[in-house]
């Protein structure tokens, strides 16, 4: 692993990436900044300050974006940082909607055999006007488009309820190659560009950021979207996987902070180590999730229709992922369904956050404590491993 960039350091490599391609940003045309909500944290007074100035400099009106797609909004406190790196500068904060005010452009086209059909294109009013969008992207594992980050900040960031909802159907989630590390044959991230096509009049750049394992980041890129974003995705690549010698038994996973505040995301950590090509856990192995989850399932839309999905149970979400038959979902389902397929193979347990009712429906024990779990699950010190950021060191068999 590299060692994470300080901040008087990440901030002359993000001007060095800046002035490397300025003719990018050369004229004065309206231009939106998307930036991704709390759940991919970002240093934005050391990663984007530069940016800021670097726009308020040559008096590009601008307007700083934060993609939630069905997220809930961001709290005054986690808006903080982004405040502070926009400072007294003439720039605009705004919060995307997906529910209202949203520009329509038809339906996609070309799509890849296992996309929704027509699946609409409704957009944040902010990106539709832009002449110049610049992406800012954490670009990590992702479970359904290989790696976060790239276009995804406009298609599923600043997209309509409608158009996220049939992302994140049960077609592209029965395509086997809709998954975790795989970029280039995956049929969500192929969508994720078809549903940005039309903006194609519009300069797309991207500002890619490599994060660290426990905060931090290691690496950044400015280019045009797609360059930008593959050059990201070949250094998380080369980062994020770690290799195993023999199978494990289990694996303990405190989940970072960032993501432990509902279980929609600490999820997250279980369903990657166990549906990963090569995962190092055998089947029928056991993953010890250790998360607070004060806000339980979560408070967004997508985390509620999670809890809805989850209510119903696992065997009744498996018997629809595996009957072929045309299913109804709506964004934030997806994530139950995933869990689903992780707890056929794997059995999970969460530890430290309060009790969460749906749990039960999937077979997911709680425990107070990790020595409790280890007990009760009669879990065999040698045969595991604790694995305190499983986002960014994704353990799969050597071979």
């Amino acid at each position: 692993m590299k060692t994470p960039l300080l901040k008087k350091t990440l901030q002359l490599e993000v001007r060095r990436e800046l002035s490397k391609r300025s003719e990018l940003l050369d004229d004065r045309a309206q231009i939106c900044v998307v930036v991704p909500d709390a759940t991919r944290p970002l240093p934005f007074e050391a990663g984007l300050r530069p940016l800021f100035e670097d726009l308020a400099r040559r008096n590009t009106p601008t307007t700083v974006l934060v993609g939630l797609g069905l997220h809930r909004p961001m709290t005054d406190g986690e808006l903080a940082p982004l405040r502070k790196a926009i400072g007294a500068l003439p720039i605009d904060l705004v919060q995307h909607d997906a529910t209202s005010d949203l520009v329509a452009f038809g339906d996609a086209e070309n799509l890849p055999a296992s996309a929704p059909r027509n699946l609409s294109i409704r957009l944040n009013p902010h990106v539709a006007r832009a002449r110049r969008i610049i992406c800012v992207g954490t670009v990590e594992p992702h479970q359904y488009a290989g790696f976060s980050g790239g276009i995804k900040a406009i298609s599923i960031g600043c997209a309509g309820k409608d158009t996220i909802s049939a992302m994140h159907g049960i077609s592209l989630l029965r395509d086997p190659k809709s998954t975790l590390g795989l970029v280039d044959e995956n049929p969500f991230q192929q969508t994720l560009w078809k549903i940005a096509a039309p903006l194609s009049d519009r300069q797309i750049l991207g500002l890619q950021f490599v994060p660290a394992p426990g905060g931090g980041i290691f690496d950044l890129f400015f280019n045009e979207i797609r360059p930008a974003f593959e050059r990201a995705c070949d250094a998380a690549a080369s980062q994020f996987f770690e290799k195993c010698p023999h199978p494990l038994d289990w694996l303990h996973l405190p989940v970072p902070d960032v993501k432990a505040t509902n279980f929609y995301q600490a999820s997250r950590a279980a369903t990657y180590a166990s549906l990963v090509d090569g995962s190092a856990l055998r089947p029928g192995a056991t993953i010890v999730l250790e998360a607070s989850c004060p806000e339980k399932i979560g408070q967004g839309a997508g985390e509620k229709a999670c809890a809805l999905a989850m209510s119903r149970g696992r065997d009744v979400l498996l018997e629809e992922l595996k009957s072929g038959r045309d299913v109804q979902t709506t964004g934030g389902q997806q994530r139950a369904y995933v869990l689903a397929r992780a707890c056929e193979r794997n059995q999970i347990a969460l530890v430290g956050a309060p009790p969460i009712a749906e749990l039960a429906a999937f077979g997911i024990a709680q425990f107070d404590t990790f020595k409790e779990a280890r007990s009760s699950l009669h879990l065999e010190e040698k045969r595991g491993r604790r694995i305190g950021d499983l986002f960014h060191r994704i353990p799969v068999i050597s071979s």
